[in-house]
């Protein structure tokens, strides 16, 4: 475990060629980890009070942002681990992505709001309303996807439409769009619902572990983190069937994939951040993470 000591613990002074960055919330630390995920090496530790969870990494633009959820604040950062603001949100924010075309961020409600917020200034640029504990949100090609825990459902949200409801499988959370698809972890019901976002209906269920929380892809892999079963479910995005199961650390929750082909788990329980091929599926690395990690979004990042 490494001990936090002022605002930036260590920092390096280059990024190495061809290196993901990897954003890391640590809710019960109240920190941040900046990790170059081509050494598996920690960049920056910051402080972040709040219980931070949700986080999003633009490397575009340079930014990183996160939720405080007991501040209830958005705080940005640039790749370096230095805070650009940290701004007041209405509500009970939770969940975040970035909007692509723009960089604002998208931040939903628990109390069943979608905020546009600018991370320049903390304003918020538009709102919509989408069902209640809105959870997970992803958003790809201009069509946004809110988890409503609540009520068992997503809203679809694109331009020029009214909003849409689509039901899924009990309590869903987690949401990631991918290649026309969204795929939505159903917790109390151990499955992924995956909807055809332009049909705007279910197609299927495919069955996951205990408590199914984030999703992440690797071309036509897929992979599911199991809260409960401390596993992660690997399914073909094509034919939507269970191809395997790999054995974490306690309580995984985050997931992503890196450009290099690893599959990073954070492992809220365990304070790891295991490293997986994403082809081969073995284990390459795992590190200690301050006390619970949970890097809920779309942590990783290429760096420019």
């Amino acid at each position: 475990m490494r001990a936090m000591a002022g605002l930036i613990v260590s920092l390096l002074s280059a990024w190495p060629a061809h290196a993901d960055l990897a954003a890391v919330t640590s809710q019960n630390a109240g920190a941040l980890s900046l990790i170059d995920t081509a050494s598996l090496s920690v960049l920056a530790e910051i402080a972040l009070p709040g219980k931070p969870a949700a986080v999003a990494s633009d490397g575009s633009r340079g930014r990183v942002m996160a939720i405080a959820v007991e501040s209830r604040e958005l705080a940005v950062f640039d790749l370096q681990g230095k805070k650009l603001g940290a701004w007041p949100l209405a509500g009970e924010p939770f969940g975040l992505a970035i909007r692509p075309e723009t960089g604002t961020a998208l931040v939903t409600g628990w109390e069943g709001v979608l905020r546009e917020i600018d991370p320049l200034d903390g304003q918020e640029i538009a709102r919509w309303p989408v069902g209640p504990a809105a959870s997970g949100v992803d958003m790809a090609e201009g069509v946004i996807v809110v988890a409503n825990r609540d009520a068992d459902s997503v809203t679809i949200l694109r331009p020029g439409r009214e909003p849409q409801e689509v039901k899924t499988g009990a309590h869903p959370f987690g949401v990631t769009l991918h290649q026309g698809r969204a795929y939505v972890s159903n917790v109390y019901e151990d499955s992924i619902s995956v909807i055809d976002i332009a049909e705007g209906a279910e197609l299927v269920r495919i069955p996951t572990g205990a408590r199914p929380y984030a999703i992440a892809f690797a071309g036509q892999r897929g992979f599911v983190s199991n809260q409960y079963s401390a596993s992660v479910t690997v399914f073909d995005a094509e034919t939507l069937k269970v191809t395997g199961e790999i054995a974490t650390d306690e309580y995984p929750e985050g997931l992503a994939v890196t450009s290099e082909g690893r599959l990073l788990v954070a492992c809220w329980f365990s304070d790891s951040l295991q490293v997986f091929d994403a082809q081969s599926l073995g284990l390459i690395d795992s590190l200690d993470m301050p006390a619970g990690p949970r890097a809920f979004g779309r942590f990783t990042t290429a760096l420019p």
